[in-house]
């Protein structure tokens, strides 16, 4: 027969291996993750060069204007929401020739490459000087592409200032370079 010692040992034995069953930790395996999309805008430019010159073929005609439409703006933009950007344009160096305008207006975005809420590009062309002038407006969340065409193309126009007068207009020894900054920022609404 057993004794009580031994009955107690046996038992105490017994408890301590169901004991070490029975406890279990209770864990879920993984990790925390932190996703963040961050607002951006990026401006580049196909790097088309921009040259014009102002004549005349038939003798007794003023000068007529001539347009360049080679260049194109490529943006990607991701907005906060309920918010919009702007592309806006202005002289930064150099002086447009006396007697002379410059004007510049955008064409909407090519659709081949891009996505998303592209703007609306404003329809009359804007007169170029130092004081940055919208030209493109209500620009959401997008990408317009990277190829040399795709983005928005842009018209250059210099013509003759037909609100001064024409005597203004002299012959330039050499080109007159021009800097034009184009600008992607917040809207000014936002």
């Amino acid at each position: 027969m057993l004794n009580k010692t031994n009955l107690s040992i046996i038992f105490i034995f017994a408890l301590a291996l169901f004991a070490s069953r029975t406890v279990a930790q209770s864990y879920t395996p993984g990790e925390m993750i932190t996703l963040n999309v961050t607002q951006y805008s990026l401006i580049a430019t196909n790097n088309a060069p921009v040259n014009m010159v102002l004549s005349s073929s038939i003798a007794g005609t003023p000068v007529t204007s001539v347009s360049n439409s080679d260049m194109y703006v490529k943006i990607s933009s991701i907005v906060p929401g309920g918010t919009h950007r702007e592309i806006s344009a202005r002289i930064a160096s150099g002086t447009v020739p006396a007697g002379t305008k410059l004007t510049l207006v955008s064409a909407p975005c090519t659709t081949t490459n891009s996505g998303g809420v592209l703007g609306t590009p404003f329809t009359t062309p804007i007169l170029l000087d130092g004081i940055d002038k919208e030209m493109v407006d209500f620009i959401g969340t997008c990408y317009t592409g990277t190829g040399s065409t795709d983005g928005y193309r842009l018209t250059y126009t210099w013509s003759r200032d037909t609100s001064l007068d024409y005597g203004l207009l002299q012959a330039t020894v050499t080109p007159a370079s021009i800097t034009v900054v184009l600008t992607l920022t917040a809207h000014d609404s936002n």
